[in-house]
C-alpha cells in the first residue's frame, strides 16, 4: 500500500509535520512511514568503528519511536472507532547524506507524498529563509509531490487551499493529487493566477481554464478564480497567500521550463524561501 513520508529531526516543525502527515494518512487512507537519517561523518569527528555507529543508530531509534509515539498517536487516537481501518505506521533510521535518502525515498513507487517541515530540517546547513536546506532540495527536487511546513505550524487546519498555476494546462497535471487533498480536507478551493504582459496568452490562457473547469476530473466543483495584476510572480503569490489566509499553497514545479512556465527553479526557490504558509509542491513532468 503506498504512503506518506514524513522525514523527522526531533524539532518542532518536524513534530508538526508528523501531526499533518498522520492526519492526512488518516483522511487519505494511506499509511506512514516516519523516517530520521543521520549522517555518520557529520555525527562523528572521527572514524569509528561499527559497534560505535550500530549503538548510535540503535539510541536514534528509541528516539524516533518515542517522538512518533508523542506527536502520531495522539492524532490517531483521535479517530478510533470513526473509521474502518487506521493507516499502518512504521518507523525506520537511516544512514546517509538527508537530503540524498530523502529524495530517493520520495522517488520510490510507493511514496505517495511526503510531509516535512521547514527551518530544523536542514541544521547541516544555514537555513534560506523559512525553510532549511534539505527541505528546500526535497521540495525543489522530489520524486512526488512535497509538502513544506514553515517553523510555527499547530494542528492541521486547511480551510483554505489555493492552487497557483501559469499555464491552465498545468492543472490537469497536478489534479489527482489536488482532488485527494481537496477531498481529505474539504477547504475553500481557490485558483490563483498572475498575469503576464502579453494579452492575447492570457485571453486563450483563461478560455483553456474556465473550458477545463466545465469538464471532468477538475480539482473541485466549487471554486473562487483570482487574477493578480502582472508584477513579481512571487511575490504577488505570496501576498496574496497571506491576505486571502490560504491555509495551503499549491504550486506546480518544472524542473527545465520555458520562458513561460510559471514556476522555473528560480522562481519556486523564491517561494519556498520566503513563504509564511504551507506550500504543496507538485513536480510536473518535463516537456520534450
Amino acid at each position: 500500500m503506498k504512503h506518506i513520508l514524513v522525514p523527522v529531526d526531533f524539532s518542532d516543525t518536524s513534530a508538526a509535520a508528523l501531526r499533518f502527515g498522520t492526519y492526512l494518512a488518516e483522511m487519505m487512507d494511506l499509511d506512514l512511514l516516519v523516517v530520521h537519517v543521520f549522517d555518520a561523518n557529520f555525527s562523528f569527528t572521527q572514524v569509528v568503528s561499527n559497534g560505535a555507529l550500530l549503538v548510535k543508530k540503535e539510541n536514534l531509534e528509541k528516539k524516533l519511536n518515542a517522538f512518533t509515539q508523542s506527536h502520531a498517536y495522539p492524532v490517531l487516537a483521535a479517530f478510533q472507532g470513526n473509521l474502518k481501518t487506521l493507516p499502518a505506521l512504521k518507523t525506520e533510521v537511516l544512514e546517509g547524506f538527508p537530503s540524498r535518502v530523502i529524495r530517493a525515498l520520495s522517488e520510490r513507487e510507493e511514496t505517495e507524498l511526503v510531509v516535512m517541515g521547514g527551518v530544523g530540517a536542514g541544521k547541516r546547513d544555514t537555513p534560506a529563509g523559512i525553510f532549511g536546506g534539505i527541505a528546500r532540495q526535497v521540495g525543489l527536487h522530489g520524486g512526488c509531490p512535497v509538502i513544506l511546513l514553515p517553523p510555527g505550524y499547530g494542528y492541521p487546519a486547511v480551510n483554505c487551499l489555493a492552487i497557483a498555476f501559469g499555464e491552465a494546462k498545468d492543472i490537469e497535471q497536478m489534479g489527482n493529487i489536488t482532488r485527494r487533498i481537496i477531498k481529505a480536507l474539504r477547504p475553500e478551493v481557490r485558483f490563483v493566477h498572475v498575469a503576464g504582459k502579453d494579452d492575447e496568452y492570457e485571453w486563450k490562457n483563461d478560455g483553456k481554464f474556465l473550458e477545463m473547469a466545465l469538464g471532468a476530473g477538475f480539482p473541485s466543483y466549487t471554486f473562487s478564480y483570482d487574477v493578480l495584476p502582472p508584477g513579481p510572480i512571487a511575490n504577488g503569490l505570496l501576498d496574496y497567500a497571506r491576505e486571502q489566509g490560504v491555509g495551503l499553497l499549491v504550486l506546480a514545479h518544472k524542473k527545465r521550463s520555458f520562458w513561460n512556465t510559471l514556476f522555473s527553479t528560480s522562481r519556486a526557490k523564491q517561494i519556498i524561501n520566503h513563504s509564511e504558509v504551507p506550500l504543496l509542491v507538485v513536480p510536473l513532468p518535463q516537456k520534450s
